[in-house]
């Protein structure tokens, strides 16, 4: 990528950091939060188990409905307009969690929880005009950059959650907030070229439903976008299990938790910046690249369910998360592939409306932790990644030598 596109870029790219970086600050904090003196102290172990798998659960239904809806927006009103709606979103939410904490409301924070959800819609925005400036045959490789600064997003936000909140669970919500608001003044001045109106806007309380039931008339987006369910409900599933598990087990703090999310962060920009390259280059196209991912991090999945040392859980989850960038990249390569160009935005939105439905199981079955222990979910999240292999030998391969689409400039 050359700096004239690059600087182009720059804007949509610190959306997509603030975005990741918001969500990742909040994981370790989660973890804490249910387990801190005030908190232990008001409510037994059962009670704590519920109100922290809600803490997990009301993102993603926020994610639900948004990501759909803004993704489809992002098609009807531009892609600078959405990302300015969903910056300003998300410094709200923001502001509301550093208020629930600051005087000790509990339903403010589940609120700020439920509305940041809704308002994380920046991925699929900025991988939707990052393909629409890629020929077919490109788009797993323009993926990638999205994937790089989210991966980046990804490697400081747990850890600059979980070393600020050790002293404070308000200062990373601050951090949070003064970064939205930055991000929302250069969006407000920057300038994406041919970032038109590609469709008529119509909204009603339906939309996101009738957004997904698109998908029964687009056949050629279901093999992909199940493949891609199963994919980040396995991981998700491990993601969150792993780090109640580091923390009940390994006895980690609120700082080590931080860091143990940045080395799984740090596991995904190196397989972003030069593994998938590497891997893409020797095995020639996306479908066997896709394979091997699901392959390699359901295996490494499985493994964290066994009795291992700290360091091996954090070898684990290095490795897991290097492996998870193979297919992430490629299976939404496919997924924006099985549309046209006016239907990119809704289809990368479907993908993170299914992100968001596996956030939201596998953040309820945090209450299950009373009858069965953590092991049992990190191997049960590495069978259901291995299990997206079987849609995903099915997969199309892009077409190579098509048009290439209009450059952002």
């Amino acid at each position: 990528m050359d700096m004239a596109t690059l600087r182009a870029r720059a804007p949509l790219f610190l959306a997509v950091f603030i975005d990741i970086f918001s969500f990742g600050l909040m994981y370790p904090l989660l973890v804490a939060l249910f387990e801190n003196g005030s908190i232990v102290a008001g409510y037994a172990p059962a009670t704590r188990d519920t109100l922290l798998s809600l803490a997990f659960a009301l993102f993603p239904i926020g994610m639900f409905f948004g990501a759909s809806l803004l993704g489809d927006l992002s098609d009807a009103l531009g892609r600078k307009k959405t990302l300015m709606i969903c910056m300003a979103g998300l410094a709200g939410s923001y502001a509301l969690m550093w208020l629930a904490l600051e005087i000790g409301h509990l339903w403010l924070f589940f609120l700020g929880r439920l509305s940041s959800g809704q308002m994380a819609g920046t991925a699929p925005i900025a991988q939707a005009s990052v393909v629409d400036a890629a020929p077919e045959d490109q788009r797993s490789a323009a993926m990638a950059q999205v994937v790089l600064v989210n991966t980046i997003g990804m490697v400081a936000g747990p850890a600059i959650g979980g070393v600020l909140g050790h002293w404070d669970f308000r200062l990373p919500l601050g951090v949070a907030l003064v970064l939205c608001l930055l991000t929302l003044a250069l969006l407000s001045r920057a300038h994406f070229a041919k970032d038109e109106a590609r469709r008529a806007l119509s909204l009603d309380w339906k939309q996101p439903f009738v957004l997904l039931a698109r998908v029964k008339d687009r056949p050629a987006i279901i093999v992909p976008a199940l493949s891609f369910f199963l994919f980040q409900f396995g991981f998700l599933i491990y993601y969150t299990f792993i780090l109640i598990e580091m923390q009940r087990s390994y006895g980690f703090t609120t700082a080590e938790l931080g860091l143990f999310s940045m080395v799984m962060g740090i596991g995904c920009a190196f397989s972003s910046a030069i593994g998938f390259k590497f891997v893409r280059a020797r095995l020639g196209s996306d479908k066997p690249t896709a394979l091997l991912g699901l392959a390699l991090c359901g295996m490494f999945l499985i493994i964290s369910g066994l009795p291992l040392p700290a360091w091996g859980q954090v070898a684990v989850g290095l490795l897991s998360t290097a492996s998870n960038i193979l297919a992430f990249i490629t299976l939404l390569a496919a997924i924006s592939s099985s549309v046209d160009a006016s239907e990119r935005g809704w289809a990368l939105g479907i993908a993170n409306a299914g992100v968001a439905l596996s956030v939201f199981l596998a953040g309820l079955m945090t209450g299950l932790l009373v009858f069965l222990p953590a092991d049992i979910f990190l191997i049960a999240g590495g069978v259901i990644v291995l299990a997206g292999i079987l849609p995903g030998l099915k997969l199309a391969e892009p077409a190579t030598g098509a048009e290439p689409a209009a450059e952002l400039r």
